[in-house]
């Protein structure tokens, strides 16, 4: 396992000043949050790349901003807006080849906009295996008001993939959904490959690391045991914090947690 801390945390900075603040602070491996279709472009991309290289920082995922217009783009019943879809994601894969980056994530539809869960997961199938093709592994976080908020659909969802089901669990997500953490990651186990993490407690349910309630040594603990070995990714929101420094300590002590796992 290894610590990360998404652009996103930054927002609205600018994307590449987000990155190069979490780089100088001394983090050494994020995830980049893309918040405009351009900054798909290539040009952009090797400027992104260009900063992680210069502060030997790793890019392990993108999240791409179109999480508003994923239900009715994939998995809209008018096909043409899925093949427009797919096309359009050609851009943040070849984004991804140039930063290196492994994990792509996906919101996927709002509540009752696919109920159909063979349909959603046919949908699923085909950006999933367009980013096989570029060396992508796609993944469906799970999401507060999306299909994917309940247990029992991301059940129905891996069995009905198989192999090809990768989620991100998002901690903060699960917990506005009313999700037991502990029972969604043994339920998942593997299909597990990616993390956005916060902590939560009676001041909120997106806090900086150690300043809520939740056992992550114990949460972390569970991850180990189905064999999680990816990237715990710290995702706040702007309030949460006050400046990247605050995401850099928070950046250490979740290292530090990880390595007492790891002994």
């Amino acid at each position: 396992m290894q610590a990360a801390v998404s652009t996103a945390c930054l927002f609205p900075a600018p994307t590449e000043d987000a990155l190069s603040q979490l780089a100088m602070q001394g983090v050494d491996t994020a995830e980049i949050f893309l918040n405009a279709p351009s900054e798909y472009d290539a040009a952009f991309a090797h400027r992104l790349k260009q900063t992680a290289d210069r502060y030997n920082m790793q890019v392990m995922s993108v999240h791409p901003y179109t999480a508003p217009i994923e239900g009715f783009m994939l998995f809209s019943e008018y096909t043409r807006r899925c093949e427009d879809f797919l096309e359009e994601a050609k851009r943040v894969f070849d984004v991804m080849n140039i930063l290196g980056a492994k994990y792509y994530i996906l919101h996927g539809a709002n509540c009752g906009y696919c109920p159909d869960v063979s349909v959603y997961c046919e949908r699923f199938a085909m950006l999933a295996e367009l980013g096989a093709s570029f060396g992508v592994t796609v993944t469906q976080e799970n999401v507060h008001r999306f299909e994917s908020q309940n247990l029992s659909f991301l059940q129905t969802f891996c069995r009905i993939l198989g192999d090809c089901a990768k989620l991100t669990f998002d901690v903060k997500q699960a917990v506005r959904a009313g999700m037991d953490i502990d029972t969604a990651v043994r339920t998942l186990g593997s299909h597990i490959v990616h993390v956005h993490l916060s902590d939560h407690g009676k001041n909120g349910d997106c806090l900086r690391i150690g300043t809520g309630e939740f056992d992550i040594p114990d949460f972390l603990r569970t991850l180990s045991a189905v064999g999680f070995d990816g990237a715990l990714t710290i995702e706040l929101y702007r309030g949460a914090f006050q400046t990247a420094a605050d995401l850099a300590e928070d950046f250490r002590t979740l290292q530090t947690e990880i390595m007492q796992i790891d002994k």
